[in-house]
This record gives structure tokens, C-alpha cells and sequence, in this order.
């Protein structure tokens, strides 16, 4: 588990700032507030080093996928 913070959210999904190894494609399960209350998402783009989303991570929230499960 890797903590990082929300800085926006909406229906579709999230745009998170932090330390995490993430890759496009991979889903993932992120904890908002009580386990009981986890969201599926699917990674759909990581901030590249030296540009103004380093660190960032834009996920889409994913309905009927397993986490965890590869394509």
C-alpha cells in the first residue's frame, strides 16, 4: 500500500500525487477513506520525469474488472 493524496476526483475517476511505481493499463484499488469504501480504478497515464505532472497519476474508475488480474 502506497499512501498518496487526492488532489482531484470526480465520477470517472482521480488525479493522485505521490511516491508509487504505476504504469498505464494496471488496475488498482485506492482506499478513499474506510477499506469498506475502495475504488477500482485503471491507471491511465503517469506524470514523466522533468514535466509538470511528475509525480501524478490519472486513474479511471473500472467497473467489473478483477485487481490485481492481467490482460
Amino acid at each position: 500500500m502506497s499512501p498518496c493524496l487526492i488532489v482531484d476526483s470526480s465520477q470517472e475517476g482521480f488525479r493522485l500525487r505521490g511516491s508509487f511505481n504505476l504504469r498505464s493499463g494496471q488496475l488498482v484499488e485506492l482506499i478513499v477513506n474506510d477499506p469498506v469504501d475502495s475504488v477500482r480504478c485503471e491507471v491511465i497515464w503517469v506524470g514523466k520525469p522533468g514535466y509538470k505532472q511528475e509525480g501524478e497519476a490519472g486513474l479511471q474508475t473500472v467497473r467489473n474488472k478483477t485487481v490485481g488480474a492481467e490482460d
